[in-house]
């Protein structure tokens, strides 16, 4: 068994498997080939998904055949969702996999991420720098340019104020200080002692730019392509538009110019003032290479140089549209011309490390001229292949993710789609750990169109590690991760359990190709997704309210909670769950058993947690499922949405558990409008709240008069169509009485619309992101600050990320701003929370993030919560 062992210097697996469709077919192919003639790489680094100047990436990765990298500071894990609820680290995860699928149409060879997590807004680099450690951010970006070893580096951020996000400007100044530090072998020592060699890229600029203000390039990236048939501007929106966590999955194509400047900030060459190009007085031809490095060419260098060159010119007359297959000849010269080169004695590294790039390039080229389709499916053991003229119509063979100690088959099938005969295919499977496996089969000749198959059979080793991200951090206010597994480092994440090698030969040259093990799993009606083998454990934990509180006062602390357990397990499985709790605490009941027959299958079990006495601090609480002798206490969240590759976010079986000091009017009912995806319908229901989700037919036709309090959720009225279609009876039942909160809201939001009376909240509204800013209450008497909590400045320490977002900055004076806060530097803003007597009722704008801070127990807001659902109620039952 092949163990996949990955050098510290070795470039990450390519981005994606999805193909857009230019990539497919001879246009994929002439693609390939604009690739093989240039020796151009750029870098392009920025602070988050969706920061990139992705028709730029476009025209410089499918245009003009540069190899191409994008770094990405962090993830995005701070962001709002708009295709779920997942937060946080999971929003990391999503976003992570959209940029990867925008990567593909922007033509982006290599993805990379450094060791940050975005921890929030923030409007200063001092922050960023300070959460974030300057050199910890410099030490990761070095090491990835001197992975890489582009030739050229562009910031998307000019590291000053005009970048506005504090990420932004650190992404803009760390890149500048990194295009020298990365070519000095005394900056990071330890990288150099590990086995990568110091890399000086030859210029660097900047983005952003203005046409009035000093600039080096002018780039179109609205010029139009015939051979993909768009402009590099709309296939990058086109990219863009898959980030849908953020942008909805906005899509507006566009035809003319759309111009961008640049300014070269640094140069350790000659070049013009103004360029035309990022790769101006550079040398990128192939036989170019060893003057490209400044190194002296040995003996026979530029022979074998140029030997590359011709061929790959020839390969490129060669090709034909309705024929790509016409270039291989050519290609597979090429390809040996490239491995002469790489055998030459005396050759310098760096021209090594060129050279091996174009052994891949060239190798790829070949793949994709051929038309070669290969893949590995995992499929349960003894599953027969269909055969016959209805094999077609069989139903799809799915696989759920496998587990240690179960065995599997993969089929793998590699066809040759060209008239040209491939010869000696042979297929092995590659993974980490002692795995069992036998089967597959001789080299064997693929001639046109014929497939050559094989099955394997293997057992995942007892020990093998679950399929999960390589970092991990223990709270969102870390800002930093922790790396579980230095060999995937950088990686957008780890790379596959299992993968399949397909060697062929061609033209005498052999040509090696990879492909993860996949699965299929069913999404009917709408077919079947085809998904990367996992491994997960046989049987999966949770533990939910993942944080609790409980009111200090109540007089019967009783807390319930609810284990999900997941069989993973392929067939029966049994055993039983229990949840430990701290001394003196009971648990009703005890244990409960579970019993499952078939992996995939979850199952439920409530407990109730009796607290005999509380003190306003944390305390924890833990599932722990036991079965065929072993302990279960962890499980997962599974992050998947469509188009996007399933990940696994893991976290143990616990949860904390705070005693607040929180006050509720009794028997409250609550209706909720879910917007984007939030946790607080559970913190209302924590406080005691009995809270109904609001759907469609509720909004249009039930009884609103039955809620003591209607809240509309984070960002509703950006996704909730039917929101705004019955906005007008939610303002019913507020001015007949009821009480209406409105949490935060971007831009769909139109106050002078959807309000009871006129305001503003602008396309570009005041937040506040520092989470521990000076809070100011405007009006201590008002009966929200005093009942049924007492409302002090105390309840505004502790907050996570930020205090909040979408700020309204003009209102009508039947409005009454509640409290004043305001980041260093920025005027005090008022526009936050926002309260009006409408008719018989109260409706408040709320803008402070809630939805951050309920999930971790942060005190205040639970106070501030139950005091704004309290309003309506009469003085007397107010207090519980």
């Amino acid at each position: 068994m092949l163990l996949a062992v990955g050098a510290l210097c070795a470039l990450p697996a390519p981005v994606g498997t999805q193909k857009p469709a230019q990539d497919e077919g001879a246009i994929g192919v002439w693609e390939k080939l604009l690739k093989l003639r240039t020796t151009a790489s750029a870098m392009h680094t920025t602070a988050h998904p969706d920061d990139e100047h992705g028709g730029v990436l476009a025209l410089l990765g499918r245009g003009e055949g540069a190899r191409l990298s994008l770094l990405t500071l962090n993830r995005g894990e701070s962001g709002d969702n708009a295709i779920g609820s997942e937060l946080f680290d999971a929003v990391g995860l999503i976003r992570t996999e959209e940029l990867l699928l925008a990567d593909r149409y922007y033509g982006v060879d290599r993805q990379y991420f450094t060791t940050v997590a975005d921890y929030g807004f923030s409007k200063r680099l001092d922050e960023t720098l300070e959460k974030w450690g300057r050199e910890n951010v410099l030490r990761d970006v070095v090491r990835v340019i001197r992975m890489d070893r582009p030739l050229v580096l562009i910031a998307r951020f000019q590291g000053n104020e005009r970048d506005g996000h504090g990420n932004h400007q650190a992404a803009g100044l760390v890149t500048q200080e990194a295009f020298k530090a990365a070519g000095d072998p005394n900056v990071f020592p330890e990288q150099v002692r590990a086995g990568l060699r110091p890399w000086q890229p030859l210029k660097l600029y900047m983005g952003g730019v203005r046409e009035n203000e000093e600039w080096t390039l002018k780039v179109d990236t609205g010029a139009f392509d015939p051979v993909l048939g768009e402009s590099y501007n709309t296939i990058a929106r086109l990219g863009l538009s898959f980030q849908r966590s953020q942008n909805s999955g906005r899509f507006t194509p566009q035809a003319g110019p759309s111009v961008s400047y640049y300014k070269r900030l640094q140069s350790t060459i000659d070049a013009p003032a103004k360029e035309t190009g990022f790769f101006d007085g550079i040398d990128t031809t192939i036989p170019g290479l060893y003057k490209l490095m400044r190194k002296p060419a040995p003996p026979g260098a530029d022979t074998a140089l140029n030997a590359i060159d011709r061929e790959v010119k020839a390969a490129i007359e060669a090709v034909r549209m309705t024929s790509p297959s016409d270039a291989v000849p050519a290609l597979a010269r090429a390809l040996s011309a490239t491995r002469a080169a790489l055998r030459q004695p005396g050759g310098n590294p760096d021209v090594a490390f060129a050279l091996a790039v174009k052994e891949r390039q060239l190798q790829d080229a070949i793949t994709a001229a051929l038309g070669v389709a290969f893949g590995a499916m995992a499929q349960p053991v003894g599953t027969p292949e269909p055969r016959g003229p209805f094999a077609a119509f069989a139903p799809a063979t799915v696989m759920p993710p496998v587990v240690p100690g179960q065995t599997f088959e993969v089929r793998t099938q590699f066809t040759n789609r060209s008239p040209i005969d491939v010869r000696g295919v042979l297929v092995t499977l590659e993974a980490k750990g002692n795995w069992a496996l036998r089967g597959g089969g001789p080299a064997a000749d693929a001639r046109n169109n014929q497939p050559v198959a094989g099955t394997f059979t293997l057992t995942v080793p007892q020990n093998a590690p679950f399929t999960r991200p390589y970092f991990t951090r223990a709270s969102i206010q870390d800002a930093r991760y922790t790396v579980i597994d230095d060999t995937q480092l950088h990686r957008p994440a780890a790379e596959a359990p299992v993968v399949a090698v397909a060697t062929y030969v061609v033209e005498g040259e052999a040509v090696e190709l990879r492909q993860s093990v996949t699965r299929l799993e069913p999404n009917l009606p709408y077919g079947y997704d085809t998904r990367v083998l996992a491994i997960v454990p046989a049987i999966a934990v949770t533990l939910s309210p993942s944080q609790a509180v409980v009111p200090l006062g109540a007089g019967d602390k009783k807390l319930r909670v609810r284990t999900e357990l997941t069989s993973n397990v392929d067939g029966p499985s049994e055993g039983g769950v229990r949840i430990a709790v701290p001394a003196g605490w009971t648990v009703d009941p005890a244990s409960q058993p579970f019993q499952f027959s078939h992996a995939g299958e979850r199952a439920f079990q409530a407990f109730t947690v009796t607290i005999p006495a509380l003190e306003s601090r944390e305390y924890r609480i833990d599932a722990v499922a036991s079965s065929r002798g072993r302990d279960y206490r962890e499980g997962y969240d599974v992050i998947q949405h469509r188009d996007l590759e399933t990940r696994f976010l893991y976290r143990a079986a616990a949860a904390g558990v705070r005693g607040i000091d929180v006050t509720i009017a009794p028997g409250l009912k609550v209706g909720y409008v879910m917007g984007v995806g939030d946790d607080v319908p559970s913190g209302l229901a924590q406080l005691g709240a009995d809270v109904q989700l609001l759907g469609a037919q509720d909004l249009a036709a039930s009884d609103l008069e039955r809620f003591d309090a209607i809240v509309t959720g984070t960002r509703a009225y950006a996704v909730r169509d039917d929101l705004r279609t019955y906005n007008r009876r939610l303002l019913d039942y507020a001015k007949n009485g009821g009480n209406l909160i409105v949490l935060y809201n971007s831009q769909e939001f139109v106050p002078n619309q959807h309000a009871p009376f006129p305001a503003e909240l602008p396309r570009n509204p005041e937040e506040v992101s520092e989470e521990d800013s000076p809070v100011e209450i405007l009006a201590p008497a008002d009966p929200v600050f005093n009942t049924p909590n007492k409302i002090t400045a105390a309840d505004f320490d502790r907050w996570v990320e930020q205090r909040g977002s979408k700020f309204w900055s003009t209102w009508d004076a039947a409005y009454s701003p509640m409290i004043a806060t305001h980041d260093r530097g920025q005027a005090p803003q008022k526009g936050g929370w926002l309260h009006a007597r409408y008719g018989k009722g109260h409706y408040t704008y709320f803008a402070y993030a809630l939805h951050r801070q309920l999930p971790y127990g942060v005190p205040g807001p639970y106070r501030l919560l139950a005091n704004l659902l309290s309003l309506n109620q009469p003085r007397a039952s107010r207090f519980r």
